[in-house]
């Protein structure tokens, strides 16, 4: 399998319940993927975003791409911090953050 470049960009979609949607680019190599949180599979798509529950801390994100050859080595680690204190009045709406694996 040739080495995946992966960006994630992180769209946090609901701050109260910690679902996350993570997407990246599509990897001509790849029939599916494997996003990881810290260090845990937490779910296989053949999509280029899926949505998850996170824990209510820092959280280490990778994923990687997945072919008949086996799996691609982790992208970057995307570090998602705990959820923000919101002042009274306030909502947030939308964050988003981005990270490229590069080949070592």
């Amino acid at each position: 399998m040739k080495y995946l470049i992966l960006l994630i960009t992180l769209t946090l979609s609901s701050l109260a319940e910690r679902t996350v949607t993570f997407a990246w680019d599509a990897s001509p190599d790849a029939d599916s993927y494997t996003l990881y949180i810290n260090g845990v599979p937490a779910g296989t798509t053949s999509a280029t975003e899926i949505t998850v529950q996170i824990p209510d801390a820092r959280t280490a994100v990778n994923v990687t791409g997945v072919n008949i050859a086996g799996e691609s080595e982790k992208s970057a680690t995307l570090s998602v911090p705990p959820a923000p204190t919101i002042p009274k009045g306030f909502r947030i709406s939308k964050i988003v953050r981005t990270t490229t694996a590069t080949p070592k």
